[in-house]
Formats: structure tokens, sequence, C-alpha cells
């Protein structure tokens, strides 16, 4: 019985550390979901728009949106790469604009919504 609550107690610590990012299919490239084990310093359900859409309204947003996809890449081991998950997508958008401006959420979305994402 210590074994299994050990067991479960492990499994616990390490979901702590799973994180997903989902990226939408473009023309340019290939959208997808990606789960990853990677330190608990973003949402649960990530994708660039949730990294960038903080940034003030003169910024060029496609620089961040490409270094948000990078660092996710280099600082995260995945674990599974999945087709692209609209639910997990729409999450990160909300999550993304909790406790924000709704204008200034809405109109950084229609300047990435311009690029693609």
């Amino acid at each position: 019985m210590r074994l299994l609550a050990a067991l479960g107690a492990m499994l616990l610590f390490a979901g702590l550390f799973v994180r997903s990012y989902t990226v939408p299919p473009a023309p340019d490239r290939r959208g997808g979901t990606t789960l990853a084990l990677a330190y608990p310093n973003r949402a649960l359900f990530g994708s660039p728009r949730g990294d960038c859409v903080g940034t003030p309204p003169d910024e060029v947003v496609i620089a961040c949106l490409i270094g948000s996809v990078s660092r996710f890449r280099a600082e995260s081991m995945p674990l599974v790469q999945l087709p692209f998950c609209g639910t997990c997508y729409g999450l990160s958008q909300s999550l993304a604009a909790l406790g924000r401006d709704e204008n200034a959420v809405r109109a950084k979305l229609d300047q990435m919504a311009r690029y693609g994402w």
C-alpha cells in the first residue's frame, strides 16, 4: 500500500511539470499541440499568445510569437506531439485574457491574427 501511495505521489509531482503548447496551423507551418516536461512557469494550456498578449501595443508581435515558441522548445523535453487541439487553443486564449483589459487583449489578438496566430 505504501508503495502504491509513493508511486501516486511521484506521478502527481511529475504532473506539475507537464505543460502543453498549442500552435495553430497556417500556410507556413504545421500546427499542433505538444505535451512536454517543463518548469511550471507558464500556464498548463500554453500558447505563444499567452506570452505575447501583454506586450506593449506598439511592439511588433511576430518577434514575440516566434521567440515564445523557441523558448518553449529550448526549455522543455517533448513527450508527445499531437495534432492541433482547438479546445487547448481556446483555453490558452481564455487564460491569456484573465485579469487583463478586454480592449487591449482584443487589439493584441487582432494584431496576432494578421500573422495567422
